[in-house]
């Protein structure tokens, strides 16, 4: 291994602020009313929001005793909480809803109060005895000025540096094989193999063996690649216009052929797959297999499939700024948001069970991860936003779902440094 090769660096000035979202599966059908207020918030715009959305849970409910709970899982700061719910229990009492013990409750109310990435969103879901769950929503811009984040977070990410190196990296994968674990690191050149020296699991990665990738075709300056493991063999490599797999037993070889086939999406063989510009850094939009219905999307960088009762949805980081959601059926262009250009889903045993992990706009200085979820067809967040000492360069998930490879530029150095990213549920 080169001399220039550093292993499980620290990681300087790393911070988490607390951000937060919603997570209501159970938003099945709701009544919808959109709040206009002045964009700078104040005690009278909650107060007024929380008035709206009493005025709306108590045309849903009707007059009597309920059990209310009301959850932050916004950015509000617990004195604007306090306001909400003082305004929601006052309004409430005048439509003739009174706020009682549960043991007391002809039923239950409860309030969750949530952002999206343009506005506040309050959703109140009424339940009596056994009947279907009854929803009221109402929405108020977010204050252009920002407010602090609170403190509870339903969802953390969770960062650990695995490698670093001077050459570029263009994605990682650790596997189990026979004699213990195995990274796989690859770059513009090779495929790099190492071992873990020693019996630590937090220890160093000796270099193993060097798979070189030889290709006819030059590749673009920003050269972007994808690293897959396989049943049958270890791994596939892409890049624009070669493709590579390797041997299945030791001592392993690697094959690579020109090729201008699609890109599959997700580890998954029956995944939707894409063609991928040789001569750029970004999938032209063309697909095969495609979409549902849909083999042509507009050209993007990334893509990130979120299982729906029924299908699949997909989310891809168009190269025009915009986020897409496709469905099979239509694609959603969503538009104005601080997103960059990575994104990649990820498994977990919390909210919805697939988080939306969606980088920064891309600052060279301090670049961000923070997760989402799609309620409804606008991004919710549900984390704070981890942040890295440089630009996020590829983001990927792993072959298993289970987490991501971050793949950080830094700043001050010029170095490439991977990440493992993952989810736990917060308090």
């Amino acid at each position: 291994m080169p001399s220039n090769t550093r292993y499980n660096q620290p990681i300087p000035h790393m911070r988490a602020r607390t951000s937060s979202g919603l997570r209501i599966g159970w938003l099945t059908s709701f009544l919808f009313a959109t709040v206009f207020l002045p964009s700078s918030l104040c005690a009278s715009s909650l107060g007024d929001t929380a008035r709206q959305l009493a005025h709306k849970i108590a045309a849903a409910s009707g007059p009597g005793a309920f059990a209310l709970e009301v959850t932050n899982r916004s950015s509000l700061d617990d004195k604007s909480v306090r306001e909400v719910r003082s305004a929601l229990e006052a309004q409430l009492h005048v439509e003739g809803v009174h706020a009682t013990k549960t043991e007391q409750a002809m039923g239950t109310i409860e309030v969750v109060l949530s952002e999206s990435l343009r506005d506040y969103v309050w959703a109140g879901a009424i339940v009596i005895g056994s009947d279907e769950n009854k929803i009221a929503l109402v929405s108020l811009p977010r204050s252009l000025a920002g407010t602090p984040f609170a403190p509870a977070l339903p969802i953390v990410l969770k960062t650990t540096l695995v490698f670093a190196q001077e050459q570029p990296i263009l994605d990682i994968a650790v596997v189990e094989i026979p004699g213990g674990a195995r990274l796989l690191v690859l770059d513009n050149s090779a495929v790099a193999i190492y071992r873990q020296a020693g019996a630590n699991p937090a220890g160093r990665w000796e270099l193993e063996a060097s798979l070189p990738i030889p290709h006819t075709r030059a590749f673009p300056r920003d050269l972007r690649g994808r690293l897959l493991l396989r049943r049958d063999h270890l791994f596939d490599v892409y890049l624009p216009g070669t493709f590579c797999h390797s041997s299945a037993a030791a001592p392993l070889t690697i094959t690579c052929n020109e090729s201008d086939d699609p890109w599959p999406l997700t580890a998954e063989d029956s995944s939707a797959r894409a063609f991928f510009a040789t001569s750029r850094n970004f999938f032209t939009g063309a697909l095969s297999p495609g979409i549902g219905k849909i083999s042509n999307v507009p050209s993007f960088y990334s893509a990130a499939a979120l299982p729906r009762s029924g299908y699949m949805l997909w989310a891809l980081a168009a190269v025009d700024g915009s986020l897409h959601l496709v469905d099979g059926v239509a694609d959603q262009a969503i538009r104005g948001g601080k997103w960059g250009s990575d994104l990649a889903a990820v498994r977990s045993s919390c909210g919805v069970g697939t988080q939306l992990l969606l980088s920064g706009s891309g600052d060279t200085e301090r670049d961000g991860l923070r997760a989402f979820e799609i309620p409804d067809r606008d991004p919710v967040a549900v984390s704070s936003a981890v942040e890295f000492d440089g630009e996020i360069v590829a983001l990927w998930p792993e072959s298993s779902g289970n987490g991501a490879a971050a793949i950080v530029r830094r700043k001050d150095t010029g170095w490439y440094e991977a990440y493992r990213v993952s989810v736990s549920c917060g308090n």
